[in-house]
């Protein structure tokens, strides 16, 4: 027996009724968060929500699924895709160990296959575990990807889809091993467009290719049958990597053990420390932030989060030094931390002159042993730092009760009235008893209209295309 097929024959036997407790809480954790960003993501009319949903609305062609805040449905690949950027483009939803963005590429499918074929919310939370702990194995099992040539949702994240859509749609093993052959061919999501929109598409792209490789599985559309090590995926993407550790399926499940993280700012996993040890300096000192007259920001070698003068506030989210300075200067970061209005306001533009980032081979680059220290130097000549080793909501430090239902009021109302975001609190939180997520789905479609889709102005070109500056 193959590996991939040994992995395909876990994945169809996956049920609601094997899942621990533990496991079903955390998945529903995770649904609540994930649909709480996406009715956020799409309440952003300026960027690559409202173009994504323009791109779908401009296919032209109606379907059974809904896009959120869309105000229209489209065929299961379309809304899936729009879903997906929505999921992904505030940079919000929850991280997995090993890295990932695990929701976006296994949510989205997973909505558009219970609206469209009515599946119950016991079967979607199933499915959901399902491309969780597929995901999971795949990053375990490879060792290469940390050469950062790839994004990992656009990697493991078709895969992870089509192992949840596999699931989901009750496919055989042999029917699931060719979808999984299937999703091999459309892995992809190269780490040079983080910072621009086209990041977004990535765990877009996955979720609507392994959706789609599952639907083809479904009519025995044939594939490689041992695609993750005869056929080559493992060795390309990964490098090194041990096919063991896809027999860990389950013991435990990842989902839970060690879990997700809860992202506590909507930006670059790696600024969250820098965030963290610049509010805990603010509040500790009560700073005046125009008494500052530099600031110096030591971190790892993570030369994606080096950009000392993005472009715009989408750039700003993988900028260290910019998180720090909002951090700094507000005493929060949210999502309105990263418009291209507070990127360009006069008191950030002065701070972020004065920021020297120090990215330090010798301080470690894994996300659960790596560290951050942030110095402000004061014009009175005093020097003060704040040192961050585990950010709010990482593994060891997670978010409050009451913090993740702040974030996801917060997320939900900019799209939804505060009935509207009562009623879809109370479905997610009750998705094992749906029989049906379509109730859930028309809110998150239409809402109360705050969101609606329309024609913007495209940005003056003669400023160029990146923005101001």
């Amino acid at each position: 027996m193959t590996a991939t097929y040994e992995l395909a024959e876990r994945i169809a036997a996956t049920t609601f009724e094997g899942l621990p407790a533990h496991v079903v809480a955390a998945a529903k954790e995770v649904c609540r968060d994930s649909i709480g960003v996406m009715l956020a993501g799409g309440a952003e009319l300026s960027g690559a929500a409202e173009r994504v949903k323009r791109y779908v609305r401009g296919l032209g062609a109606d379907g059974p699924c809904s896009v959120v805040t869309g105000f229209c449905r489209a065929d299961p690949l379309s809304a899936t895709f729009a879903n997906g950027v929505l999921a992904h483009v505030l940079d919000y939803e929850p991280m997995m160990l090993p890295l990932t963005h695990p929701t976006s590429p296994v949510l989205p499918p997973l909505l558009a296959l219970a609206e469209w074929e009515c599946y119950d919310g016991r079967q979607l939370i199933a499915a959901l575990v399902t491309g969780f702990e597929v995901q999971a194995l795949l990053r375990r099992a490879g060792f290469g990807m940390e050469l950062y040539r790839f994004h990992p949702p656009g990697v493991v994240g078709p895969l992870g889809a089509a192992a949840a859509s596999a699931n989901l749609l009750g496919l055989t093993p042999q029917q699931t091993c060719w979808a999984l052959g299937i999703a091999g061919s459309r892995a992809c999501g190269l780490t040079a467009n983080t910072g621009t929109m086209t990041k977004s598409t990535h765990p877009a792209n996955a979720g609507r290719m392994g959706l789609e490789a599952a639907l083809l599985a479904r009519l025995d559309w044939t594939a490689h049958e041992d695609i993750i090590d005869g056929g080559g995926f493992a060795e390309y993407y990964f490098g090194r990597y041990d096919l063991g550790e896809l027999r860990r399926y389950g013991d435990p499940w990842f989902l839970a053990t060690p879990g997700v993280a809860i992202k506590k700012y909507p930006s670059h996993t790696y600024t969250h420390r820098a965030i963290d040890a610049a509010l805990e300096l603010r509040g500790r000192l009560r700073l005046e932030p125009a008494q500052i007259e530099g600031v110096e920001i030591e971190t790892t070698d993570r030369r994606v989060v080096d950009r000392p003068g993005p472009r715009n506030g989408l750039e700003g989210k993988f900028s260290v030094q910019y998180a720090a300075v909002a951090a700094l200067l507000d005493g929060e970061v949210t999502i309105d931390s990263f418009s291209d209005e507070r990127r360009f306001s006069r008191d950030v533009e002065e701070l972020l002159s004065r920021v020297r980032a120090d990215f330090r081979a010798d301080i470690p680059d894994d996300i659960c042993e790596t560290h951050t220290v942030v110095r402000v130097r004061m014009e009175s000549g005093q020097v003060y730092e704040s040192r961050c080793d585990t950010p709010r909501g990482y593994w060891g430090r997670p978010l409050t009760d009451a913090e993740m239902l702040g974030k996801f009021q917060d997320c939900a109302g900019r799209a939804l009235s505060p009935p509207q975001v009562g009623r879809v609190l109370e479905l997610a939180n009750g998705l094992e008893g749906l029989d049906s997520i379509d109730e859930m789905m028309k809110l998150l479609r239409e809402g109360d209209g705050r969101a609606v889709a329309r024609d913007f102005v495209p940005a003056d070109r003669s400023r160029g295309s990146a923005g101001p500056r």
